[in-house]
């Protein structure tokens, strides 16, 4: 199985500045801000760069996760690679996914207290044991209802 990385935005602030972002452009603010909600695109702007990351873990993850500040989904990525910057700071190359993840948005991932923002998990430890056999449900009960789930409505 494969791990999923997740990033933890803190609240929406400006930066002071014009950040390169890996897939190009810039942004001058970073975190959360929930006028943001169901903006995919601007969620993963906003969290997918740039983290201290540990390399060789961070590349083997196919799937990234952008949390609020409070642990809930926000958005669902399909990450294609890392790319890093001289500074040693990465950021995730890729797109939010839609349609498949739909239903993890907005549940309540359930993380350790650390204060660091990215934390990764098997995916087995995310996913019920039903979605790796087969579609996922649309059924939002049942797709986080399984106990060692640490995903909640």
């Amino acid at each position: 199985m494969t791990e999923i990385v997740t990033m933890k935005l803190g609240p929406r602030r400006k930066l002071g500045w014009a950040e390169d972002l890996p897939e190009g452009g810039t942004r001058h603010l970073v975190g959360w801000d929930p006028k943001m909600e169901g903006d995919f695109e601007e969620i993963w702007r906003s969290g997918n760069s740039w983290w201290r990351l540990e390399p060789g873990r961070a590349v083997r993850c196919n799937l990234g996760i952008i949390l609020t500040p409070d642990n809930v989904v926000a958005c669902v990525a399909k990450i294609n690679g890392i790319i890093k910057r001289d500074d040693m700071r990465m950021g995730f190359i890729g797109k939010p996914i839609h349609g498949e993840y739909d239903n993890w948005i907005g549940k309540t991932l359930e993380r350790n207290d650390s204060k660091n923002p990215i934390a990764y998990f098997d995916e087995r430890a995310i996913l019920p044991l039903h979605w790796l056999v087969g579609p996922a449900p649309r059924d939002p009960v049942a797709e986080c209802g399984m106990a060692e789930s640490p995903c909640r409505p």
